[in-house]
């Protein structure tokens, strides 16, 4: 009985090792491939946002419609305390040069992105608030929703 229980012992400890090896070599392969995910989805949405303010800036149509769903919409209430919404024009080449972004933060929820940007008006002292939802849908990230605001109060 004591040979079987050395023998069964030779045999399962290295045994034991290979497996646990082997778990933690496929959980960093693991990984690593959901980072390499995250960092292209990442990559995608910010190309997104990216070609959103080159259509913004320079009106170009093309950067619009690479950006921006065709059902997508501004959404905001003005400083009178009104809502108001307007679908996107993705044939209307108007630009506004008006104003630097700066990107505060992206979120990435699977399918559903927030970004969240802070505008410096060259005409105001204030800097504007914009929350872009981005969806992807058919392999592509488009924006669906803007909104923003005027101050934040923390």
């Amino acid at each position: 009985m004591k040979k079987g229980m050395q023998f069964l012992s030779v045999l399962f400890i290295p045994l034991f090792f290979v497996v646990s090896i082997s778990a933690q070599e496929a959980q960093e392969k693991l990984e690593t491939s959901t980072d390499e995910i995250n960092l292209s989805e990442r990559k995608a949405v910010l190309k997104t946002i990216k070609n959103f303010y080159i259509g913004d800036h320079t009106g170009s149509i093309e950067h619009k419609k690479l950006s921006m769903h065709e059902k997508g919409a501004y959404r905001y209430v003005n400083k009178n305390g009104e809502y108001s919404e307007s679908i996107f024009q993705l044939e209307s080449d108007d630009a506004d040069p008006n104003y630097k972004e700066e990107l505060l933060s992206v979120e990435i929820y699977d399918k559903l992105a927030v970004a969240r940007l802070r505008l410096d008006q060259f005409n105001y002292d204030l800097p504007e608030y914009k929350v872009m939802i981005l969806h992807k849908a058919n392999g592509d990230w488009k924006i669906t929703s803007i909104t923003w605001g005027f101050e934040i109060i923390q």
